[in-house]
């Protein structure tokens, strides 16, 4: 198996980690991570979402539903111990109809889903309670032997145990994106992230069994303002995140009033609206990232 060097930091054998992160609830983490690994999937770039938030969101969107997850393994059974990535990854679909036979669904080429379910609210405490599940990630890494070019990691709005077991797996070359609403007071968190990435350097400085260096490599800002959406609001926090974070703000993604129809359509934003703005602009990011057409 060869695997472009670039996904590969260091030489090691996982792949890049993105960590879709913010203390804010409904900020765009799971638009962002779903609509960023399918187009990357749809140009030949196989990746896995890890979905780690107890709302279940990126679950939904990539066609797992708590029906249709009954009897299978979820991320909580990975985060307990009691069953392994390749238990728990499913090809990541969309839904084309009703019910839940094979014909309801379409499959997405070169991506997984690594489902959650309602369960994942107590991932804290179960770290808490067995000190070594905080090291469930660090295995898993350690133990991967696939192809994969990025690991998606959808979080909840939260700087708990259980993100933190993730984030100690980062190194410089990956990237925590903090995925935000063109909001001035949504911008301000950001403060709070870095802080707490801080913290976890800190935490980790000098260990050589983690990395232990997670980095806001990138940030991206959604909902900024079109020629008929002008909010005020909007054009100042696209001016306060310049401002504060210039350096690592990717393109932006405009506001599309539809765009909220991935949730109730079970479908990721670039298969169901793809000419429509954010779907355009998350393209842009990704080639803009490097991730050109393979098949181009």
């Amino acid at each position: 198996m060869t695997v472009d060097p670039r996904f590969r930091p260091k030489g090691r054998n996982w792949p890049l980690i993105w960590a879709f992160l913010i203390e804010c609830g409904g900020s765009t983490k799971t638009s962002s991570a779903t609509s960023m690994a399918v187009t990357a999937a749809l140009r030949g770039y196989p990746g896995v979402v890890f979905d780690l938030d107890s709302n279940m969101s990126s679950s939904l969107i990539l066609g797992y539903d708590e029906t249709a997850l009954k009897g299978k393994k979820t991320a909580y059974d990975l985060l307990r111990g009691d069953a392994t990535f390749d238990e728990v990854a499913l090809p990541a679909r969309f839904r084309i109809g009703d019910g839940y036979d094979e014909d309801a669904f379409a499959p997405i080429p070169n991506l997984r889903v690594v489902p959650s379910s309602p369960t994942m609210a107590g991932a804290d405490t179960a770290i808490a309670e067995d000190v070594d599940r905080n090291d469930w990630f660090v295995e898993l890494c350690r133990g991967y032997a696939g192809d994969d070019t990025v690991f998606y990691m959808d979080f909840p709005a939260s700087y708990g145990k259980m993100p933190y077991s993730v984030l100690r797996m980062l190194d410089e070359d990956d990237s925590v994106i903090p995925s935000i609403k063109a909001d001035p007071k949504d911008v301000k968190m950001v403060a709070r992230l870095v802080d707490e990435l801080e913290r976890v350097r800190s935490k980790n400085r000098g260990r050589m069994s983690v990395p232990g260096r997670p980095t806001l490599n990138h940030m991206l800002l959604t909902g900024t303002p079109t020629p008929t959406y002008k909010e005020a609001a909007a054009r100042r926090a696209a001016e306060l995140a310049q401002a504060k974070y210039g350096s690592v703000l990717l393109p932006y993604v405009r506001y599309s009033a539809d765009a909220k129809k991935l949730y109730e359509d079970e479908c990721p934003l670039p298969i169901l609206l793809p000419n429509s703005a954010p779907s355009v602009d998350y393209r842009k990011i990704m080639t803009h990232l490097g991730f050109v057409d393979l098949a181009a």
